[in-house]
């Protein structure tokens, strides 16, 4: 009788040393799932205008999050600021339109590694105020542009269509479009580009007059994403950075209003006048010839009237790796094929 017990005994005794055992084993197999699955908290530079759209909605919508993203953004006022923010280490991830990409391509180690945006050059208009009627009307007169941004080459371009140079008019630079409505609205400046809630603003104040727009160019921004190299080489961060705002396109395309409503009190605009900019505006993630082109052309003409510093080979300053793991069919850039 005492050895039954005693066998008994031993049983239920190593019945409880393989359950704690099997408990124990299934808690280190989830506990390895859960650290794969580990996100990784990466910063992103916003600017204060629809640019930056697809980054608060992957963060608000979930698709950051979706694809193990821990998303930071930091909001600055032009996308030039986001990547001097790249530069000085202040985020990971910036965004600039082409020509302000372009401008800082020689400092550092910077990498152009997805298109994200183009504008709508019909929508991004030139007004202006006391009297002036004419784009020729413009020379010996005040404009405004955003400084470093894609304006500063924009408004170059323009004033050269209709014979004016840009030495020939008083440019003002300015570092937040707080700045630039406020002096337009002062008299302090008399034209520069103005589009979405600005142009709205622009539009209130007396005598005011649109005079033409980038489509007279012509010239439709396309805008990029931008990290150092060092980061890019972290493919899996990247592809899923990617992944994640592909995501937030898809949802912006199909739901601009829900975008707006997303993004407004981010950027603090008011939810109607945001729609009409993010509808004004194509976004995707890619790369094709047509953008690297863009970027090719733009490169050439600021380099070549000193706007910006070149002597770098612009096609060592775009890196695909990223894009061809997430997204190959949207990599279609082929740099045998851009002169």
């Amino acid at each position: 009788m005492k050895n039954k017990k005693l066998f008994l005994i031993v049983l239920f005794v190593i019945g409880i040393m393989v359950t704690v055992s099997g408990c124990e084993g299934s808690s280190q197999t989830q506990d390895s799932s859960n650290s794969s699955k580990k996100e990784v908290t990466v910063r992103f530079g916003a600017d204060s205008s629809a640019f930056s759209t697809a980054f608060y909605v992957a963060r608000d919508k979930g698709y950051f999050k979706k694809y193990g993203i821990n998303a930071q953004i930091n909001p600055y006022s032009f996308g030039i600021d986001t990547v001097d923010a790249v530069l000085t280490n202040q985020v990971d991830v910036g965004l600039a339109m082409d020509f302000a990409a372009l401008s800082r391509l020689s400092s550092g180690d910077l990498k152009i590694f997805s298109f994200i945006q183009q504008t709508d050059a019909s929508k991004e208009k030139i007004v202006t105020r006391d009297g002036i009627n004419f784009p020729k009307e413009l020379k010996e007169k005040s404009i405004a542009v955003k400084r470093g941004t894609v304006d500063e080459y924009a408004m170059v371009r323009y004033l050269e269509k209709y014979g004016i140079k840009i030495n020939q008019v008083n440019k003002q630079g300015f570092s937040s479009d707080a700045e630039i409505i406020s002096a337009f609205q002062k008299g302090d400046v008399q034209a520069s580009f103005f589009t979405g809630n600005l142009l709205d603003k622009a539009l209130t104040v007396k005598e005011t007059k649109v005079i033409g727009s980038k489509e007279d160019i012509p010239f439709a921004s396309r805008g990029f994403l931008m990290a150092n190299n060092k980061f890019l080489t972290q493919k899996d961060v990247t592809k899923n950075i990617l992944l994640a705002l592909n995501d937030a396109v898809k949802y912006i395309n199909e739901d601009p209003s829900g975008a707006a409503e997303t993004v407004s009190q981010d950027l603090k605009v008011p939810k109607d006048a945001l729609e009409k900019d993010i509808k004004s505006r194509k976004n995707d993630i890619r790369l094709n010839d047509q953008d690297v082109e863009q970027l090719r052309d733009v490169y050439k003409f600021s380099s070549t009237n000193k706007l910006i510093k070149g002597g770098f080979d612009l096609k060592s300053k775009i890196n695909t790796d990223s894009l061809k793991e997430a997204l190959p069919q949207k990599l279609t850039y082929k740099s045998e094929d851009v002169k």
